[in-house]
């Protein structure tokens, strides 16, 4: 066994979630069974002060032999490495993010829509909240399933959690989604299945054998709005069927035109909608989870083309943001020199004229039909991916930088990297929603009522 590796053998019980003691901390991996409320608060508030913890021990939930109820379930050696952690950010913390959240892209952004409306490309855009990270997957989660969609699922969770617990609308959100336990990959299961012990969907809980923690199976938006419901977070779920009407997929983007756009103004067609509004605009509104039949991914606003055409600018999971454009979001717009494509200084910078964003090389699979409120991935094959990684922009020729601190980025090649591309989607039958109408926390009458997962048909 390398040093890099541990082995781990314990029993964990099935009542341990229902109880509050079964919390894995997403920083350090320690268990924290036994461990009061307040206990659990002095170990995560001791990573945020950077005291040292002390470990109980090395270990980590893994997979469970059988999902039995209330009996204590073995679980068998597994080997972890040590780096497979998982820790949460929000952009409200003081310490810098984890390598794989990227911060300011939706700043970049606006100002990039900015440079493409001036240059006459891009009529208008609307963006949700603005410091929604964008977080990819990590290795130790992107091998979970045959493919990607389970972990896009997680992951699409957190942006919305770190954007939620952000916002400054709802200030009680953020102590219902941080406490007892805050988001992260293996903490979302442990949310499901406490959630399924309280009675919360009784049919997904049957579907999943009511086991989750340590396991690797498929989620979908139903487990999600179960999560956040459970949390006391609104959230609504939205069935679009692309089969009915002449409308097919336009149906989907009226309704995310008109969920961004002002609710004072009146509805109707885009660009009524859009009459009158600044030509790009960040607002108040959460970032969206949309599932379809192949994918998932978060919605984080549209942009009215030149041609009246609407597209969905979206954060892909699976995409890898380059390690320039990930900085100059760091930095902020100021740090950046905007180049047009056709300009000496953006070919010298970019010979190959590859983009701006990459996307690792994976297998897909699809989803799920809608029905039962909860579309989940399967095994068959959906999107190809060109795999572009970093190292295609090493011979590059000249400076990726103008003096220190400064940013080359061309604003059409950004857009376009937000861009949706929604010609398989097209074709795709079903398409669900998951957004936040930022209400009040749930009562608990209002947390009861929900129990049965239920959506609403877009129109």
């Amino acid at each position: 066994m390398s040093d890099d590796e541990i082995q781990i053998i314990h029993t964990i019980s099935a009542n341990a979630s229902r109880d509050g003691n079964n919390d894995i901390c997403q920083l350090c991996s320690q268990n924290l069974d036994g461990l009061s409320v307040a206990e659990r608060q002095a170990h995560y508030s001791a990573h945020r002060s950077g005291q040292p913890i002390k470990s109980q021990s090395k270990r980590r939930v893994s997979k469970p032999v059988t999902p039995s109820s209330n009996k204590p379930r073995p679980v068998g050696p597994m080997k972890f490495n040590k780096k497979e952690e998982d820790e949460f950010w929000y952009p409200a913390q003081s310490k810098a993010p984890p390598e794989n959240y990227s911060p300011g892209l939706l700043t970049i952004l606006k100002h990039a829509l900015n440079k493409s409306h001036i240059r006459g490309h891009t009529q208008r855009a609307v963006l949700c909240y603005e410091r929604t990270p964008h977080i990819r997957r990590e290795w130790f989660d992107a091998s979970w399933g045959c493919g990607h969609h389970s972990t896009n699922s997680y992951r699409n969770f957190l942006m919305a959690c770190a954007a939620l617990m952000d916002q400054p609308t709802q200030s009680l959100y953020f102590p219902n989604l941080d406490d007892p336990t805050p988001p992260g990959v293996r903490n979302l299961q442990q949310w499901i299945e406490s959630a399924w012990q309280q009675g919360y969907d009784e049919i997904g809980a049957k579907e999943l054998k009511r086991t989750l923690v340590g396991t690797t199976k498929e989620i979908g938006t139903g487990e999600l709005y179960v999560a956040f419901t459970s949390r006391r977070i609104p959230s609504i779920l939205v069935d679009f069927d692309l089969t009915k009407g002449v409308s097919g997929f336009e149906k989907v983007t009226t309704w995310v035109v008109n969920h961004f756009s002002d609710s004072s103004k009146k509805r109707g067609s885009i660009n009524d909608v859009l009459l009158g509004a600044s030509p790009v605009v960040a607002t108040d509104k959460m970032p969206i989870i949309m599932q379809y039949e192949g994918h998932s991914i978060t919605i984080v606003g549209y942009e009215l083309s030149k041609s009246g055409s609407v597209n969905l600018l979206v954060f892909d999971p699976s995409m890898k943001i380059r390690k320039q454009v990930r900085q100059a979001a760091l930095a902020g717009p100021h740090s950046i020199t905007w180049a047009s494509p056709s300009s000496p200084l953006h070919n010298a910078l970019h010979p190959k004229a590859s983009g701006l964003l990459g996307k690792s090389k994976r297998r897909d699979r699809s989803a799920s039909p809608v029905a039962n409120k909860r579309p989940r991935p399967n095994n068959e094959s959906d999107d190809d991916v060109v795999n572009i990684t970093e190292s295609e922009d090493e011979g590059a020729k000249g400076p990726s930088q103008l003096g220190a601190g400064t940013y080359i980025l061309c604003p059409d090649k950004l857009v376009k990297g937000f861009r949706l591309d929604t010609s398989k989607i097209r074709k795709k039958k079903l398409i669900q929603l998951l957004y936040f109408p930022m209400g009040d926390p749930l009562s608990d009458q209002e947390q009861g009522d929900r129990k049965v997962v239920g959506s609403v048909v877009g129109r």
